[in-house]
């Protein structure tokens, strides 16, 4: 399997605390059938990027050196979690913060306040730099749980999107668990990320946590978001699309 969004690399977000943490990370996440990890601190600002690329590599490299020194077999990949808000309409090109050195970029929005309009024009200015965004945790966000229409209507318009394992298997709220299981089972989700930041809450442990996944998540749809998107991803190559349907919130008509 795959993990396209963590938290993995040691002291240079809110992610892995200590280069022991980030290897015992790593353990927990070969345990549980991780193959591959994209390592996606999280980036606030488009200002210096220079220096978070820098830091980044340098940790990537040094846990890349311990982990193959402990005889962990997991290959990791450089990305970002980029926080977009105004500021993304001076940024002159973020392709330094996509995953792998590929047309695919991890992004995440504030949580609340934010108008579905606004997220269309962060997006149309990130299609313009040439670059495919893929939207974080969709089911965290609270203009999403209460509008599943909005989800309905960037799908139509292609826009990709990364689940988070947890809200799968109902570890972070009703609202995360619903609109993630609506958009896994009908197709929506594209990826699933642990989202890990550490070895307790959001940990690497993906395949205990698929325990807890819907049974009636179709194999095809499992196979897809776990590795085949990913892969797609990580080598710079079309997402394959499973049959998109529209979803509903519960209750509603």
């Amino acid at each position: 399997m795959i993990d396209i969004h963590c938290h993995i690399l040691p002291d240079i977000d809110d992610g892995a605390r200590d280069l022991e943490t980030a290897i015992r990370m790593c353990h927990l996440a070969q345990a549980n059938g991780i193959k591959h990890i994209v390592a996606t601190p999280h980036t606030n600002t488009v200002d210096n990027i220079d220096h978070f690329i820098k830091t980044r590599d340098e940790r990537l490299q040094l846990l890349r050196k311990h982990i193959a020194d402990r005889g962990i077999d997991i290959k990791l990949y450089p990305g970002a979690e980029v926080f977009v808000d105004d500021d993304i309409f001076f940024a002159n090109d973020l392709k330094c913060l996509t995953i792998n050195g590929s047309r695919y970029i991890l992004i995440e929005f504030n949580f609340r306040n934010v108008h579905l309009r606004k997220i269309y024009d962060y997006l149309n200015e990130i299609i313009d730099m040439g670059l495919v965004p893929i939207i974080a945790h969709p089911e965290r966000y609270e203009f999403f749980q209460f509008d599943y229409d909005a989800v309905n209507s960037l799908a139509k318009n292609g826009v990709i999107f990364q689940i988070n394992a947890t809200s799968l298997a109902s570890l972070d709220g009703l609202q995360e668990f619903e609109l993630a299981y609506s958009m896994a089972y009908n197709g929506l989700a594209s990826l699933i990320g642990t989202d890990a930041h550490s070895l307790s809450h959001r940990a690497t442990n993906l395949s205990e946590m698929m325990r807890y996944f819907p049974p009636d998540i179709s194999q095809y749809n499992m196979q897809m978001m776990v590795h085949d998107s990913a892969k797609a991803v990580l080598t710079d190559n079309p997402i394959p699309m499973a049959e998109r349907r529209e979803i509903h919130k519960r209750g509603s008509f």
